[in-house]
């Protein structure tokens, strides 16, 4: 009987660990076909029958991509709106998130709801009223506007720091206000420290977000000012306007290369971070 259970839990983990191999392999079949067109030749991409692994991997697309519309220069363009992006989201969430968590006034849990309710509101909805207000306020083209986008904060961001502030005793601040702190004293010697892993994630997610975003820079920056993003999608053709898409997709392994970076070593934080914020409130 008991050499059966036994047999039992090995098949259980042999058919368990099968199963996450099959999940993993699925998860990163679509970076291994990425990688794999990049080193292909234009000829083997529309070959019939088609070619899985390329004969001969042309490295030098990835040359090509690097040089055919100066990364460098776009590389800097979205780091420089990442970073625009990025401080004030972080800022501007954990400020709203402190006050949905700490402030007690009519209507709190109501006005809570409804900036939920917006992250599920379809993102093209709001382009239309959005680029004739940037317009009218003439920021179109000013890499400034991110810094206002990014002061509102994100929904998630939002609701992470309430979640964390909301695990955070009261007394804390009570001790610091008998000793004489303000608020802004207490929030950011106190209370900002005590929420550093939330602060990660929040980084992790805002960053990520202003890296792949693709509309608002195509319809707010022109020329030069635009993002690596949108100079991926429109720069990688020939002189007769055909796509290159074997270097297009060395440009984008270069793309990803910075979230996979950080994200691989923040993991172990960001992770469990996740996890005590879901946990928490």
């Amino acid at each position: 009987m008991a050499l059966s259970l036994s047999k039992q839990a090995v098949l259980s983990k042999i058919v368990r660990f099968v199963l996450l191999v099959i999940i993993v392999f699925i998860f990163f079949l679509p970076i291994v076909s990425m990688v794999v067109t990049s080193l292909k030749s234009m000829s083997e991409l529309y070959r019939v029958p088609p070619v899985v692994f390329p004969r001969q991997p042309q490295w030098n697309n990835y040359i090509q991509a690097w040089t055919m519309i100066s990364y460098e220069r776009f590389f800097f363009n979205s780091v420089v709106i990442a970073v625009f992006f990025t401080v004030p989201c972080i800022m501007g969430s954990c400020f709203t998130g402190y006050g949905f968590s700490r402030f007690r006034v009519k209507g709190r849990n109501a006005i809570f709801m409804v900036m939920l309710s917006t992250m599920m509101i379809p993102y093209m909805v709001t382009m239309v009223p959005l680029y004739l207000i940037i317009s009218k306020t003439g920021l179109i083209d000013k890499r400034a506007l991110w810094i206002l986008f990014g002061i509102q904060g994100l929904p998630f961001l939002i609701f992470l720091f309430r979640q964390y502030f909301s695990t955070i005793p009261f007394s804390f601040e009570e001790s610091a206000r008998i000793d004489g702190a303000n608020r802004f004293q207490i929030f950011f010697r106190i209370m900002f420290p005590l929420v550093q892993t939330a602060v990660i994630i929040a980084a992790i997610f805002a960053f990520q977000w202003s890296w792949s975003n693709y509309l608002l820079p195509v319809l707010f920056l022109r020329g030069e000012k635009v993002t690596l993003a949108v100079k991926l999608a429109t720069g990688y053709v020939d002189q007769k306007q055909n796509i290159l898409h074997n270097i297009g997709m060395a440009g984008i392994v270069y793309y990803t290369l910075p979230i996979v970076i950080v994200f691989f070593a923040l993991q172990r934080r960001f992770i469990s971070g996740l996890l005590s914020g879901g946990l928490k409130g």
